[in-house]
């Protein structure tokens, strides 16, 4: 009979894979009033890198500021984490790579979004905090699946 394995849960490594930032309409958009329109898309992917547990989880956000009909700026980052996890049930890892691990991501991406921003000298941004756990019950209710409880039943 085979031993049952502990859980384990940990960051290997965190890393930016891919940053983008264009700014159209730069000088002439810092002459007009800064009251953007701002559109924020986010996604993440999973990916396994090895059957014994280690998963690559990347967070993708773009961002776009507007200002009436001229495009102020995008800024796109791809924040990427390794992660070790081992010993869970399926539906708990699945909640794991789809709520906690973008979430332990995000305070990553937006600094670094926050950075780009602020380099190309606009006006300082910073994304506003996400509920990846409401959003992963969400996509699991879309896709016609039980809602998962913070224990994974």
């Amino acid at each position: 009979m085979a031993e049952k394995q502990e859980p384990a849960f940990s960051i290997q490594r965190i890393y930016v894979k891919d940053v983008s930032f264009e700014a159209p309409h730069v000088p002439h958009i810092f002459l007009e009033e800064w009251k953007p329109d701002i559109n924020m898309q986010m996604d993440n992917t999973v990916n396994v890198i090895d059957e014994a547990g280690v998963y690559d989880v990347q967070l993708k956000v773009n961002v776009t500021a507007r200002l009436g009909d001229k495009t102020a700026y995008i800024a796109e980052a791809v924040q990427g984490g390794i992660f070790l996890i081992t010993g869970f049930p399926d539906q708990d890892r699945i909640r794991l790579t789809g709520s906690v691990c973008p979430d332990m991501l995000y305070s990553y991406i937006r600094e670094v979004i926050s950075g780009l921003v602020v380099k190309a000298s606009f006006p300082a941004f910073l994304l506003n905090p996400v509920n990846f756990d409401y959003l992963y019950q969400k996509r699991r209710r879309e896709q016609g699946q039980p809602e998962a409880t913070a224990a994974g039943a």
